[in-house]
């Protein structure tokens, strides 16, 4: 899975408990996500190239950032979040460096970043192994977590897709996703054990498997069937 060479949409579900994620405040600015308690990891290690981005909670808002390899720019949600509750964030971004942040449908934020590609170069040497791969609930190469710290919550239906599925608010799913032209990988995250997170998008060139990773002080991250989104 391997998106940003085209606009692009990263949207999932995310819950949370009170007092979980004490990241300090959103800020925008360049890369200022990263210090946010990271959702999703795609950054690279040293110079970017091509580009990279991420999703963190930062300060109980949505931060969102975009890197193309020269320029980089975080956006914040207007709303904070609040804990014990579900809700559906979509992030998008376009090739001119459109930037935008919806939350439960809502368009919280919009602003023009960095343009360009911001795919990951498949023929790059990587800094780091995992470099290539994007991370949920964690700093991709176990860099600093005081500096860079996790999420801690609840993360559902994950689906990624090669387009700007949305630009003006909309109406938030009610179901699970299901599979469309534009979808490049979808992540139910309803496998209740093992390690292999399976893609559902029937995707060409897929499907993009995920693994999980366990470990740590709390043995995770673990599959948590008594709170899911659908």
């Amino acid at each position: 899975m391997n998106v940003g060479g085209t606009d692009f949409t990263l949207e999932f579900w995310l819950r949370f408990e009170a007092g979980a994620n004490n990241s300090n405040p959103c800020t925008e600015g360049e890369d200022s996500w990263i210090s946010g308690n990271i959702i999703f990891d795609r950054d690279i290690f040293g110079a970017p190239e091509y580009g990279d981005f991420g999703v963190s909670l930062a300060g109980g808002r949505i931060a969102f950032g975009v890197h193309n390899g020269t320029t980089g720019w975080t956006i914040c949600s207007a709303s904070v979040l609040a804990p014990n509750t579900w809700y559906h964030v979509a992030v998008v971004r376009r090739l001119n460096g459109d930037m935008r942040i919806f939350i439960n449908g809502n368009l919280e934020r919009s602003f023009t970043g960095p343009a360009g590609n911001v795919a990951y170069r498949p023929d790059r040497v990587p800094t780091y192994p995992n470099d290539p791969f994007l991370v949920i609930g964690a700093e991709k190469h176990d860099y600093n977590p005081t500096m860079y710290p996790s999420f801690s919550g609840w993360v559902d239906e994950v689906r990624i897709s090669n387009t700007a599925r949305y630009i003006t608010s909309f109406s938030p799913p009610t179901t699970p996703f299901t599979p469309d032209s534009a979808t490049v990988a979808l992540y139910h995250l309803d496998e209740g054990s093992g390690t292999v997170v399976v893609d559902s998008s029937g995707a060409p060139g897929g499907p993009s498997n995920g693994q999980r990773m366990v470990g740590g002080p709390n043995g995770g991250p673990v599959y948590d069937g008594s709170i899911k989104r659908f």
